[in-house]
């Protein structure tokens, strides 16, 4: 009996967060329309930056940060070329006091045991609130909302790992500017492609997610960023229109690069500096459309049905067996522009109020449990 009552106490502290639920009126968000097309590679040029935007380093003694101190790891990445090197330590950020040209503030939200984790690039405060155990579709929107703010952008982070998000939720969430299809936790491009789908233009970025500095762990996954010259501002506006592409490959040696991207009367035309092992473009629900192979650049007439087309680069040599490019997609727009998440997800206030008071009624009668005193047994005589 008495530990039963310790398990109460345990889930009543642990529902605390829970009082806070929202529950929204989802709405599914609809595929990109229109005649034109939203190119986020329109004005390419200027540098191409070397970006990983998700390591861990020492932090609490190495409770689930990193095994390296932060000048290791800055080391380490400057070591590959980084132009930036982004430290996300979880709920916490790491001070610009360690001499980085291109300095971003960014931490990885997550206080719970579903992995459910969220990079904030360019924050000024942390906000650490969280679910510990449960998250459905409420709580994971909700969460979005309180990581974003202006000048912020929010990423979900490793979408695959361990089922931290759903098909169904890629339809349905909003608020969010990035999605990390590429990291060493793991690959979530059909998520990606889920997402794109339904009319969300978020764009893709490959990182490390690294909580070491071995070679296993680092230079696995990248983000190339186009900017006019190196500034913060200039990467986060790249980061915003979508002007950079993943990768995977191997001690972040690049093995191409785009030299163009442009649709001209429904054209899609891709241009490489060199020639790829393989070339596929992909649209609506990762479905391939159109493949080269031994060529620099490849075409394809977008068809109607396409409401989006973005390309993937396969690479191969004898010292590096796999390398993979991944580029933003051209999205369908009305205007050659495009908003970020076409559906609204309102709180819906009764909903919300109900749930809320049910979790306290629940939590009323586990007290009632716990402190309810046992009746004393009488003893009768003769």
């Amino acid at each position: 009996m008495k530990f039963i009552k310790i398990v109460l106490v345990v889930i009543i502290l642990a529902s605390i967060p829970y009082y806070k639920t929202v529950v929204y009126n989802f709405q599914i968000g609809t595929p990109f329309t229109g005649n034109k097309f939203y190119n986020p590679y329109e004005k390419n040029g200027g540098e191409w930056i070397k970006a990983n935007f998700h390591a861990h380093t020492k932090m609490h003694f190495g409770f689930a940060n990193g095994e390296n101190e932060p000048e290791e790891m800055f080391y380490r990445y400057d070591s590959l070329n980084y132009g930036v090197s982004g430290i996300s330590n979880y709920n916490s950020i790491l001070p610009n006091c360690y001499n980085q040209e291109l300095y971003i503030p960014i931490y990885e939200h997550g206080l719970n045991f579903g992995t459910i984790h969220q990079l904030v690039i360019n924050a000024s405060y942390v906000n650490r609130y969280d679910y510990l155990f449960y998250q459905n579709k409420n709580h994971k929107q909700a969460v979005i909302n309180k990581q974003k703010d202006a000048g912020q952008l929010v990423v979900l982070a490793h979408p695959s790992f361990k089922n931290g998000y759903s098909k169904k939720e890629m339809q349905l969430l909003n608020n969010y500017d990035l999605f990390e299809g590429l990291s060493v936790r793991a690959s979530s491009i059909e998520l990606w492609d889920e997402a794109l789908s339904y009319g969300h233009a978020v764009w893709i970025t490959g990182s490390d997610d690294a909580h070491d500095k071995s070679e296993g762990h680092t230079g696995v996954c990248w983000t190339m960023v186009n900017v006019a010259s190196k500034t913060k501002k200039n990467v986060m506006q790249a980061l915003e229109s979508g002007a950079f592409y993943a990768q995977r490959g191997w001690q972040a040696q690049e093995m191409n690069r785009i030299k163009k991207v442009s649709v001209n009367n429904d054209i899609y035309t891709l241009e490489l500096n060199s020639k790829a092992d393989s070339i596929i473009l992909k649209s609506d629900f990762g479905q391939t459309v159109a493949v080269a192979t031994n060529a620099n650049d490849i075409s394809y007439n977008i068809k109607p049905e396409n409401t989006y087309v973005r390309a993937e680069i396969f690479e191969t040599e004898p010292w590096n067996t796999y390398t993979k490019i991944y580029l933003n997609p051209v999205i369908r727009t009305k205007d050659s522009t495009f908003e970020k998440h076409n559906n609204e997800n309102s709180p819906n206030l009764l909903k919300t109020w109900i749930v809320r008071i049910l979790i306290l009624i629940i939590n009323i009668l586990m007290l009632f449990f716990i402190f309810k005193t046992p009746r004393k047994k009488t003893v009768e005589t003769n």
